[in-house]
């Protein structure tokens, strides 16, 4: 009785149900997507002419805003989808903010609680760092420098498909990350029933939602940014979703994995981490 009365189970509830929600709409994406897609374009909102300034890093049709039903889908779904997410993990954050001094800390030794702070830094800047090395099954856009365009630069997502740096390592590098942040933050926050509820149950929703996003991709549905399944086969043939197992098996060589990782930007990314990390755990102090 005392999991449930000091709000355990339903910080549990909520961030199961926005893991359920989250992989379960990725999994019916397109029937929404063409529902959104026609719906606007009933609705005249479809081939308005309207477009994003020139310096916007668009795509390779350009900046023209849903310039077809598709396109208009997508964008509303994304909508959609991450006010989902917003309202079932909103709804989990304030409920352990709400319950969580209803249970006494476990007190971590100094050695304990470097090491583990240097975890999560350290899996928040792989996460960071991976904005600028993206899977092509995240829906983060690939770029490269072009004199011609603006900034520099010019969006292709082609150069998503083939591994590169922290994608040979493993082709998750955006979200897998998020297991140890999740277990290490457990510990952090005070081991408490809700602290593992919370940060436990994101990290088993990193390693759900991965998989279930290979297991998209392996049905041939769209991943992402817009991909085809035979675009997707050569990648996931030379890549893993364990860390370092296509390096370990031979797929994949740590010489390029240790040449092409922006080491520059890592350090970067493990300096914004550890801030990032220091901050949340003060916020949690404060609760």
């Amino acid at each position: 009785m005392a999991a449930l009365s000091d709000g355990t189970a339903e910080v549990a509830g909520l961030v199961a149900a926005f893991s359920m929600t989250h992989v379960g709409l990725s999994n019916v994406r397109q029937p929404i997507i063409s529902a959104c897609g026609a719906g606007a374009k009933r609705f005249g909102l479809v081939g308005r002419g309207w477009r994003l300034p020139s310096y916007w890093l668009g795509d390779s049709s350009g900046n023209e805003i849903w310039p077809d039903a598709e396109a208009a889908g997508r964008q509303i779904f994304r909508v959609l989808y991450s006010a989902v997410a917003f309202g079932t993990l909103g709804a989990a954050a304030g409920v352990y903010a709400d319950c969580r001094a209803a249970t006494s800390a476990v007190e971590l030794a100094p050695w304990a609680r470097a090491g583990l702070v240097a975890v999560a830094a350290l899996a928040q800047g792989i996460s960071i760092t991976s904005l600028l090395n993206p899977s092509p099954l995240s829906l983060v856009p690939g770029f490269r420098t072009s004199a011609d365009a603006p900034l520099g630069l010019e969006r292709d997502d082609s150069l998503k498909l083939a591994p590169y740096g922290l994608t040979r390592i493993t082709r998750h590098p955006l979200i897998l990350p998020v297991v140890p942040w999740g277990l290490a933050n457990a510990a952090l926050a005070g081991g408490r029933a809700t602290d593992v509820a919370l940060f436990g149950g994101l990290a088993v929703y990193a390693l759900v939602g991965c998989k279930a996003q290979d297991e998209r991709a392996a049905a041939a549905a769209a991943v992402g940014t817009v991909f085809a399944r035979g675009d997707l086969t050569p990648f996931y043939d030379s890549t893993s979703f364990t860390p370092f197992a296509a390096v370990l098996d031979g797929r994949q060589k740590l010489r390029d994995v240790v040449g092409e990782v922006a080491w520059v930007y890592l350090c970067g990314g493990v300096a914004l981490g550890w801030a990032l990390e220091e901050m949340t755990l003060r916020a949690l102090e404060s609760l």
